[in-house]
């Protein structure tokens, strides 16, 4: 049945829908440790383009530290480092990554064609680059330079100068090929490594059924949800929100949030009409993912604060979560081994919220090992 055919199952309230993604997001209580991978599974990875902010969004999650999640990536290989959803860096647990490369090696866009002819290649020697990457990569962690001194050898200086793109440019389709991650840094520089041999496992998924159930999880954290939403959180066409869609028709049902209509598992139906809406207060960091899974934000905040949350050039501030709802953006700095939260509040805050602010900074500067924090507000 088409979508604007199905009946609508049961009508919510926001402060349903936002208890219930606060509580898929582990943010009413952390996890303990030892689940810290399985907290950012739950939540179909961390965006980690500003390393620094992926490590606080996991320990607003889990009762951890950021040390804690250095070890998972580097010596533990529970989470690894790479290019994935929205063509950005991403920590996703080891386990999870061949599911999420096979998905994107057929639900990806095709590369331009005047991409293609701007490095002078079609898109046969394209594909023949990124597999040359990956055999690079053979047995071995590259830094970049070393990379560009293997493959780039005898072709165009075009490539060359592709290779050494900062925000990863022909490493990306390496990446989403599942040839290509983060290896631990060598002195100032990164390094490369192939994800079967660096992690110890691979496993071998369908493209289509793993886009299913990468669909099937994101309803999971960030129902209810339009298969919009789905491609603006994918980073793609229109084509991938119809696949996951219609992948999941017998999964899910249609309800409506206070007059918009959206899609949700129907295993989480009465879970969610049942969601006890506790109060919370959290400091989410840069980049969270609870603001990034959405086509349109206007539900977590006013228009009028939009370009305080989203700013230029696509950076997301971090923000104070009441309740699921962005009240205020704060930052934070580090003098003497203390940490000083600086709240820029939308309006004035209540004495409750404001006792929330301070025991999530104080637990933020556990996480970074140091002392009770101070807490000031603009």
């Amino acid at each position: 049945m088409p979508r604007s055919e199905q009946p609508v199952v049961a009508e919510l309230s926001w402060p349903q829908v936002h208890a219930f993604r606060v509580a898929r997001h582990h943010l009413t209580k952390r996890a303990p440790k030892k689940d810290l991978a399985h907290v950012v599974g739950d939540i179909s990875g961390v965006q980690a383009q500003v390393m620094s902010a992926a490590e606080l969004q996991i320990a607003v999650r889990a009762d951890c530290s950021v040390k804690d999640v250095r070890a998972a990536l580097w010596d533990d290989k529970t989470l690894v480092k790479t290019w994935l959803m929205r063509g950005t860096l991403h920590l996703l647990p080891a386990e999870d990554l061949p599911l999420y490369t096979a998905a994107m090696r057929t639900h990806w866009m095709r590369t331009r064609d005047a991409w293609l002819k701007y490095v002078e290649m079609n898109q046969s020697e394209f594909s023949g680059l990124i597999d040359a990457i990956g055999q690079a990569l053979d047995g071995q962690a590259l830094t970049r330079e070393e990379l560009i001194a293997r493959v780039g050898r005898g072709r165009s200086e075009r490539i060359k100068e592709v290779l050494k793109s900062g925000w990863g440019g022909i490493l990306k389709p390496v990446a989403r090929s599942g040839l290509l991650c983060f290896g631990p840094s060598r002195g100032q520089s990164v390094t490369f490594v192939r994800p079967q041999q660096w992690l110890g496992s691979w496993r071998d998924v369908d493209p289509d059924a793993a886009l299913i159930e990468v669909a099937r999880r994101y309803l999971r954290a960030y129902g209810p949800a339009t298969k919009q939403d789905f491609a603006r959180w994918w980073g793609t066409w229109s084509g991938v929100g119809n696949a996951g869609w219609s992948g999941l028709a017998r999964e899910r049902v249609t309800v409506s949030i206070e007059g918009q209509r959206a899609d949700l598992l129907a295993a989480d139906l009465d879970r969610i009409s049942a969601e006890a809406r506790a109060p919370s207060v959290r400091l989410l960091p840069n980049f969270d993912p609870y603001l990034m899974g959405h086509a349109n934000r206007d539900h977590l905040f006013g228009p009028e604060y939009r370009s305080r949350v989203s700013r230029t050039a696509g950076w997301i501030s971090a923000v104070v979560l009441v309740d699921g709802r962005v009240v205020a953006t704060w930052t934070h700095a580090v003098a003497k081994r203390a940490l000083t939260v600086t709240v820029d509040p939308f309006r004035k805050l209540s004495p409750s919220t404001l006792k929330g602010v301070r025991a999530s900074a104080d637990s933020l500067a556990a996480a970074l090992g140091l002392g009770a924090a101070a807490v000031e507000v603009a």
